[in-house]
C-alpha cells in the first residue's frame, strides 16, 4: 500500500509484533490511511521497535512504541494502560506475536511447543482480555488476530504452528461472543504461502499448483484486508476467519493435464 488515504483517519491502533513479518507493514499502511499507532514487541527487539519507530514517524502521524512480554498478564495489562495514556483511546488492536513453531516433529521439544503457544495463542488471548477492556468502557472496538492457514491445513514440519493458529481461529470464534456485546468485532485474518518465505524452488513449485493466480502471495495482499478489517465498512463481520490465501485452503491441485496452460480469453 503506497498512496495516501483517509478510511482509518481519527482511527488509534496497536499492532503488537510490530518488527515481525506484516506487523510493520500493518503498521504503516494504518498510518497511511490516518490512524495513530502504537506498536509492541518483546522486550529483546527494543532497539529494533525504536529505529521501526524513526521510520514510520516521517509519514506525519503519531507512533508509539513499548516493549512487553505479552505472555503475562501484567505485560498485556501494562500495554494497553500505556497505548491509552498515549493516544487517548484504542479503537483497532492486531495482534501479531508469534513463537515459532517449525521443525521436524520427533525433534520438537517441550520447550520449543510452549514457547510457541506461550507468544502466540496465550499472547493473543491476554492481548484480547486487557486491550478488549479499554474497548468495553467505550462501546467500540476492532480486533484483528493475524493467524495462518495451518490452523486448518495439517503440516508434519508445522505441529507447533498449526497447533498454535488453530488454537487462534477457535478462540476468534469464542472471543468474538463474549465482547460483541460490548460492541467489540472479533476476527482472524489467516495468510497462506508468501515470496517473503524462503522456501526451495522445489517447495515454492509445489505450493503454486494449489494456487490458481500462479504466483505466491505478496505482503500487500494481506495489508488490503486488514486495512477493511479495521474500518466500519466491516462492521458486520466477527467471529470468522478470514482466508487471504490465494484460494490455497480449499484448492485441490489439478491434475497435469487438466491445467491451464494458455489463456487465450484474457484481454479479448
Amino acid at each position: 500500500m503506497s498512496a495516501a488515504g483517509s478510511r482509518l483517519a481519527g482511527k488509534t491502533a496497536i499492532v503488537t509484533g510490530a518488527t515481525a513479518q506484516f506487523g510493520h507493514g500493518i503498521a504503516r499502511a494504518y498510518l497511511q490511511e490516518g490512524a495513530d499507532v502504537f506498536l509492541h514487541d518483546w522486550p529483546e527487539n527494543r532497539d529494533k521497535l525504536a529505529r521501526l519507530q524513526q521510520e514510520l514517524r516521517e509519514l506525519g502521524r503519531r507512533v508509539e512504541i513499548g516493549t512487553y512480554a505479552v505472555d503475562t498478564t501484567a505485560g498485556a495489562e501494562q500495554l494497553a494502560a500505556d497505548a491509552v495514556a498515549a493516544l487517548g483511546k484504542i479503537d483497532v488492536l492486531v495482534n501479531n506475536t508469534s513463537g515459532g513453531g517449525h521443525g521436524r516433529f520427533f525433534e520438537l521439544t517441550e520447550t520449543a511447543f510452549r514457547r510457541t503457544l506461550d507468544r502466540g495463542l496465550l499472547a493473543y488471548f491476554l492481548c484480547c482480555q486487557q486491550v478488549g477492556k479499554a474497548m468495553a468502557r467505550r462501546g467500540y472496538g476492532k480486533i484483528i488476530n493475524i493467524s495462518s492457514i495451518v490452523g486448518v491445513l495439517g503440516s508434519g514440519g508445522a505441529v507447533g504452528w498449526g497447533a498454535d493458529r488453530g488454537g487462534i481461529d477457535s478462540m476468534t470464534a469464542a472471543v468474538a461472543q463474549a465482547l460483541g456485546p460490548y460492541g467489540i468485532n472479533v476476527v482472524a485474518l489467516a495468510r497462506g504461502a508468501t515470496d517473503s518465505t524462503p522456501y526451495t524452488p522445489e517447495a515454492a513449485a509445489e505450493r503454486k499448483l494449489r494456487l490458481p493466480f500462479g504466483r505466491l502471495g505478496r505482503e500487500d495482499d494481506v495489508i488490503g484486508p486488514a486495512i477493511f478489517l479495521a474500518t466500519d465498512e466491516a462492521a458486520w463481520i466477527t467471529g470468522t476467519v478470514v482466508y487471504c490465501d490465494g484460494g490455497y485452503t480449499t484448492a485441490a491441485v489439478t491434475d497435469a493435464p487438466d491445467r491451464v496452460t494458455e489463456t487465450p480469453y484474457r484481454g479479448a
